[in-house]
C-alpha cells in the first residue's frame, strides 16, 4: 500500500467519526465493520489503520474464516468479516468475472474454463495491451488462440508440443490479477445491463 493510500485508508476513521456526532467514545467504543467480497483486501486495509499486522491476509480468497475484533486508538473497535458473496450469481458471466479476479477459489472452479473466459474478453476489449505483454504480432482470433500463442512466445509446452494450457492459464490469471497486463475493468454499466436482458429473455 503507497503512502497515499495509506492516507485515503486512514481518512475512513476521520469519516466514521464524522458520522457519528453524538457518539460519546468515553462510555463505549465507537464499533466499525469492513465487508466486501472476497479477496479485495479487506484484511490488508485493517492491517494499515491499526499499524501492525493484526489480520492474516493472502492471495487468496477465504483467508478470513471467522470475524475478528481489532482494537484501535481512540476507543474504536474495527471488525474483519469473512467476504461474502451474492447466493445467486447471474448472469453466469457474473461468476467468471469474480473468478477471474480471485474472489471464487481456484479449486472449486475450471480454472482453464476462466482463464479462456478471460482471454476471450481481454483480446475482444484490451487486445493491444496482451499483444503487447505476450510480445505478439498478430492478433489471434479468439481466445484459445491468444493462450496458444502465449504458449509458443513463454515455451509452455507438454510432451510432444503440446501447448500446456494450464501453465498459460496460470500466468494469463496471475499477471491480470498482479496488474501486470494494464489497467482492465471486466465490466461495464452497458455490460451489465446487456447481460441482465438478456438473462430476462432467457428465464
Amino acid at each position: 500500500m503507497t503512502h497515499n493510500q495509506r492516507g485515503e485508508a486512514l481518512d475512513i476513521l476521520r469519516l466514521a467519526t464524522e458520522m457519528t456526532p453524538g457518539h460519546d467514545r468515553q462510555k463505549s467504543a465507537l464499533r466499525v465493520m469492513i465487508l466486501g467480497i472476497p479477496n479485495v483486501g479487506k484484511s490488508t486495509l485493517i492491517n494499515t489503520l491499526a499499524g501492525r499486522p493484526v489480520a492474516k491476509t493472502g492471495n487468496e480468497p477465504a483467508v478470513t474464516r471467522a470475524q475478528q475484533a481489532i482494537k484501535l486508538p481512540d476507543n474504536v473497535l474495527l471488525y474483519d468479516t469473512p467476504g461474502f458473496l451474492w447466493p445467486k450469481l447471474s448472469p453466469e458471466a457474473c461468476g467468471y468475472r469474480l473468478a477471474i479476479s480471485g474472489a471464487i477459489r481456484s479449486a472449486v472452479i475450471e480454472f482453464e474454463d476462466v482463464a479462456l473466459f478471460a482471454a476471450d474478453y481481454i483480446l475482444k476489449t484490451y487486445a493491444e495491451q496482451v499483444l503487447t505483454r505476450y510480445g505478439l504480432d498478430e492478433r489471434p482470433e479468439d481466445g484459445l488462440a491468444l493462450m496458444d500463442g502465449i504458449a509458443a512466445k513463454r515455451r509452455f509446452f507438454k510432451r510432444g508440443g503440446v501447448p500446456d494450457l494450464h501453465k498459460v492459464s496460470e500466468i494469463l490469471l496471475t499477471e491480470f490479477r498482479s496488474g501486470k497486463l494494464g489497467r482492465m475493468s471486466l465490466e461495464t454499466p452497458a455490460l451489465i445491463e446487456q447481460e441482465t436482458a438478456e438473462a430476462q429473455a432467457t428465464e
